[in-house]
């Protein structure tokens, strides 16, 4: 007897089958297609042996949650992809080839079958509108926190948790922004700025607060190469569906006695969103009395403007900028709020035992810089991670270092955005110190010279304060070595192109070219870097 544990692909939902080893898998669907009563032919179920590597999915599996907002995660779909992963209807449940474990073998919250309907079953599943009874919440202009329970961000595209957020003054401009221009006089609202930035929190927290007896809210999550997440705000009740771009017209046609805002996160102006941007427009347009729309963008510009349609929509901007120390600094002075946030504050640095959440602040902004989500979401092992395969992936460091976030190879999480302190416009210098040293490694010293000092000297980012030097220094000795000069500006000696291994402490080298040994710990005491030189004796 097997006791397999079964996964649905499209919905999440778990069951448990118990069958006998000796029955063959074309049985095993006919006993889900009856447990879970579907109305289609049970051979038109495709079943995969769920397996990760040697090891079986689990229920806790972010994979498998991930089920349970409608979304199939890249890992699941890589399980379904194998070959050998799909489960023939003519062999026997106790075929080596599945490896399904005994009934009293198995560990709990094993996870043994991944159930895939076809694509019309998924479709009408998508379809139905999971709906639950869920209040509004009240705005205080006034108050320096918001509170998101997970039940207010349930299945709309955000971080599926309850989330305290710091009100600083551009979350409240937002919210203004939303109410007065938007949602009062009727422009179309463009809220723009680097990811990271808070825009879509806030803009969930606003929506959180519109009157319901007065109001329609509809929450549009997108993503690339994903289903759409929908919410509806409703009176007391707050649905969730997952649909397609082809589904929004029926989804937009609602009660027309009310009025009716529409938020659409998540957007850019990639080729895949264009049917979905004018499915929109084409909405607004028809009834411009009730309707509102704002476009919550994941970019810090919409790239190419038409004129003409912003002044027929009335369209408006508003720029959300990056997060300073400043603000942050604020943030953690709520013993609530740092609760929230202070498994996240990781950076290594400290010697002298427990440290101050304002000085786990200071350590970590060298990694996070402008981008409060790595400062609060992410490990800082997680961003120097994300942030190197960001800089590897980019086929040509120098032209993002002299165009910025408006290049068209610009990776948006590696640029921040701060508002120009005493003059108009903005500067868009990369988002941390950790960034640039990084950037600057692959560029190389000329580079960095003639773009990032030239165009990024703006000193809008104290993230950035003091790392031209260390950025020259490290970019030079990899990228054919440095000369120093003396204050009159007289060659010494030269110094060629070296290894640099990044550790905190002295390790075993067996190179005998020089090597320096750059600190892990950015502000390392006593040294910036170490020079080893081997000779033969």
């Amino acid at each position: 007897m097997k006791s397999l544990g079964c996964v649905v692909v499209g919905d999440g939902s778990v069951i448990v089958v118990e069958i006998d080893e000796c029955k063959k898998v074309g049985i095993l669907k006919k006993m889900i297609k009856e447990a879970k009563m579907y109305k289609l032919p049970a051979d038109q179920l495709l079943l995969y042996v769920a397996k990760k590597g040697d090891s079986w999915l689990k229920t806790d599996d972010p994979d498998v949650t991930m089920l349970e907002t409608g979304e199939i995660p890249t890992g699941i779909i890589n399980i379904m992809k194998k070959k050998e992963n799909k489960m023939d209807s003519c062999y026997r449940v106790r075929s080596t080839a599945f490896g399904f474990p005994n009934e009293d073998a198995g560990e709990d919250g094993e996870i043994h079958v991944l159930v895939k309907l076809p694509e019309a079953a998924n479709k009408k599943q998508r379809l139905e509108w999971r709906s639950t009874r869920w209040g509004s919440h009240v705005y205080d202009p006034n108050s320096q926190y918001f509170v998101l329970e997970k039940e207010d961000v349930d299945e709309s595209g955000l971080l599926p948790s309850r989330m305290m957020l710091y009100c600083r003054p551009t979350f409240h401009r937002q919210f203004e922004f939303l109410r007065d221009q938007v949602s009062s006089e009727g422009h179309l609202g463009w809220i723009l700025g680097p990811p990271g930035t808070g825009k879509s929190t806030t803009a969930m927290a606003f929506a959180s607060t519109v009157d319901r007896s007065e109001w329609i809210v509809t929450w549009i999550h997108v993503a690339k190469d994903m289903d759409l997440n929908c919410v509806r705000l409703a009176g007391e009740e707050r649905k969730t569906r997952t649909i397609e771009i082809a589904d929004v017209d029926e989804v937009l046609l609602v009660d027309d006695t009310k009025k009716h805002l529409l938020l659409v996160d998540g957007w850019t102006a990639a080729d895949f969103f264009r049917e979905l941007t004018v499915k929109c427009h084409r909405w607004l347009t028809r009834d411009l009395v009730k309707r509102r729309l704002a476009f919550v963008c994941s970019v810090a510009s919409r790239g190419k403007v038409q004129e003409g349609t912003d002044i027929r929509m009335r369209a408006m901007e508003f720029d959300v900028w990056s997060w300073t120390l400043a603000e942050y600094l604020d943030a953690v002075k709520e013993r609530d709020f740092v609760m929230c946030v202070a498994s996240m504050l990781d950076a290594p640095g400290g010697v002298y035992g427990p440290r101050s959440p304002a000085e786990m602040v200071e350590l970590k902004y060298h990694y996070a810089g402008g981008s409060c989500r790595y400062m609060f979401d992410y490990t800082t092992t997680d961003i120097k991670n994300r942030l190197c395969r960001a800089v590897e992936s980019t086929s040509s460091a120098a032209t993002l270092s002299s165009k910025g976030h408006c290049s068209q190879l610009c990776i948006n999480r590696l640029f921040a955005m701060f508002k120009r302190p005493n003059w108009e416009g903005h500067v868009s210098p990369l988002i941390s110190q950790y960034a640039a040293t990084t950037v600057g490694m692959v560029c190389g010293p000329e580079a960095i010279k003639k773009k990032f000092i030239s165009t990024l000297r703006d000193h809008s980012n104290p993230a950035l304060n003091g790392w031209m030097l260390e950025m020259v220094f490290f970019s030079s000795l990899r990228h054919g070595g440095l000369e120093l000069v003396d204050s009159a500006g007289n060659k010494l000696d030269p110094w060629s192109q070296s290894v640099i291994v990044v550790s905190d402490g002295i390790p075993e080298l067996s190179c005998a070219r020089p090597v320096w040994i750059k600190p892990g710990i950015w502000n390392q005491g006593g040294y910036d870097a170490i020079m080893v030189c081997k000779h033969a004796v």
